[in-house]
């Protein structure tokens, strides 16, 4: 059995509720050319922020940490004739908090190695085109590699997803960068001890400046 290392977040063991901040898939510098500073007011009162992968070149949302504690994790390759990255191969591949009691998880898309991010990427690519089913399935992937979780955060898909699967909530802040029919979005956690709200909030897409 793996022994569990969770992040120890400053300035936070003495409070009773915690507000998180939410979102993945920026894609900073490739798709973005800079933080959007719409999120800079949503933000604004939350005690940590989760960035849960594909940001390519952390200094880009570096301003966020004036706000709050940022941790990130790393997302998946791309092979775009303008986007040749590797979401943020630095980054830790998850991360764990415990948090008011709650075991929180951070991680992109839950791919543990090679081929099954390949599979993945035959299913939208060829199989499945509209991603309709792609948070779905990942959620399920994440569900087996996380069995003790009590929240697990992802991205990738640019869709948000906001279901509980038993006593385990699966969420999916969307994307910050548009993407095929979804609109922009970032999220927030209410953290108590006895309840999890999750919250989906849209981003404005004329305030993002996109390559």
């Amino acid at each position: 059995m793996t022994l569990i290392e969770f992040v120890e977040v400053p300035g936070i063991s003495d409070k009773s509720e915690l507000t998180i901040g939410v979102l993945a898939d920026t894609h900073l510098p490739f798709r973005l050319k800079r933080l959007p500073t719409q999120l800079l007011t949503i933000f604004r009162d939350v005690d940590l922020i989760l960035h849960a992968g594909d940001v390519d070149q952390m200094e880009y949302i570096r301003p966020l940490e004036a706000i709050a504690p940022l941790y990130a994790v790393r997302g998946n390759l791309h092979f775009k004739p303008n986007e040749l990255s590797h979401g943020g191969i630095e980054l830790p591949f998850d991360l764990h908090f415990s948090l008011l009691g709650h075991h929180i998880v951070l991680n992109h898309g839950g791919w543990p190695h090679f081929w099954a991010l390949a599979s993945d990427w035959l299913w939208e690519k060829l199989l499945e085109p509209s991603c309709q089913r792609s948070n779905a399935r990942i959620a399920r992937r994440l569900l087996r590699m996380y069995p003790e979780a009590g929240v697990i955060i992802f991205g990738h898909t640019h869709q948000p997803y906001r279901v509980w699967h038993g006593k385990t909530l699966l969420f999916n802040p969307g994307g910050v960068v548009p993407f095929d029919r979804f609109k922009p979005s970032v999220g927030r956690l209410i953290l108590k001890p006895d309840e999890v709200l999750a919250e989906l909030i849209p981003l404005d897409e004329e305030g993002l400046d996109a390559s």
